[in-house]
């Protein structure tokens, strides 16, 4: 393989651990919380499950828009304090989510059809390293709430399956 081929398949990898792997993972484990629990807080110095999701959302957004447009200057102010509370219903704060991950999907399956010599990998990287960090999270708090298992890798959201994805395409 080329570096050209080799940015491809990390571009891929990422798009899918993203998209078909924590993107079902983060819907499901909001799906299974009512409106009082997605948006309470355990500990007044504790982000409520909303809060994180939607902070999961911009940082997919604001990726998103970069990838998306050749030459972003970038944004004025980091997320690192945003978690806001916002009081969506559980079908709305859904909505946002899948309508921010199909975008994110859509920008990165142009970016593979029209691959750069290179892209910022490490802005990628760290996407998916924060978005499994804080989707870790939103799992352990639904499971605690709703004393709900979900079998993730049991019901095919595992490694080998992500595999046959990226394979298939």
């Amino acid at each position: 393989m080329d570096n050209n081929q080799y940015l491809k398949l990390f571009v891929k990898i990422s798009q899918q651990r993203m998209y078909n792997h924590y993107l079902p993972k983060l819907v499901q484990s909001v799906q299974v919380l009512d409106s009082d629990a997605i948006w309470s807080k355990e500990a007044e110095n504790l982000n409520s499950v909303g809060g994180i999701v939607l902070h999961i959302c911009e940082h997919v957004r604001r990726i998103s828009i970069k990838f998306s447009v050749r030459n972003h200057a970038g944004f004025n102010e980091g997320i690192e304090d945003y978690f806001p509370n916002l009081n969506l219903s559980p079908e709305e704060l859904l909505q946002t989510v899948k309508e921010t991950f199909d975008e994110f999907n859509s920008v990165m399956e142009k970016l593979i059809e029209n691959m750069p010599d290179e892209i910022d990998m490490h802005s990628l990287y760290h996407l998916v390293e924060h978005t499994g960090y804080h989707l870790g999270q939103i799992v352990d708090r639904s499971k605690r709430i709703t004393k709900k298992s979900f079998n993730f890798c049991q019901n095919g959201i595992n490694e080998q399956n992500l595999k046959a994805l990226i394979k298939e395409q």
